[in-house]
């Protein structure tokens, strides 16, 4: 049945995409912004990540196999861009790894939180697996972009009840979050290195 075939693509990319996870981070990240500023980020980071995933999509496994990278280095890789940006955020005064508001949407937030390994290798997956295809799997991905567009412009209402202080304070708790996020990944690709018997 087509809206079960749906589903199971549709569920798995939601826990991938994790859109209410990601507005305590997202919160972090644009701390100093005003409301049309995080709404400019948030078109943005949705945008750049919407496009990332679909042309990873239909290129991701040739890709790979040209460059001869395996999904597991992906993750790694992925993980440990994440792993320096929270780490420069949290030693140095201020926020050197989101400093410049015109790019804050594309890192960390567009990649590779959101289009990050877990969405891109569940994608890859699905899309290339029978009975699913590219169609079925790019309806998927509008349907969960959709979802994160609606909770991160919420954002500005969360900010205005939790306060700005109280999220500059918690700005460097997200941090710590990131590295554990980075930490996951890197976790996560090595084993799947071991697993798979690494090259």
């Amino acid at each position: 049945m087509l809206i079960h075939r749906f589903l199971e693509v549709f569920i798995p990319l939601f826990v991938a995409l994790d859109p209410f996870g990601l507005l305590p981070i997202f919160l972090g990240v644009t701390t100093n912004m005003s409301g049309q500023q995080r709404k400019n980020v948030t078109w943005q980071a949705a945008g750049t990540a919407f496009i990332v995933v679909i042309v990873f999509m239909l290129a991701g496994t040739a890709m790979f196999q040209f460059l001869g990278i395996e999904q597991y280095d992906f993750k790694i890789g992925g993980g440990i861009v994440l792993l320096v940006l929270a780490v420069l955020d949290l030693v140095i005064t201020g926020k050197p790894a989101v400093h410049d508001q015109e790019m804050v949407g594309i890192v960390p937030l567009a990649m590779p939180l959101i289009a990050g390994p877990a969405m891109l290798t569940t994608v890859l997956v699905f899309s290339s697996r029978q009975g699913y295809g590219y169609l079925l799997t790019t309806v998927a991905v509008v349907a969960n972009f959709a979802i994160l567009l609606i909770v991160l412009l919420s954002a500005d209402r969360v900010a205005k009840v939790v306060g700005i202080n109280t999220l500059r304070a918690f700005s460097k708790l997200v941090m710590v979050l990131l590295a554990a996020i980075a930490i996951q990944f890197i976790r996560s690709g090595i084993t799947e290195a071991f697993g798979l018997g690494g090259r």
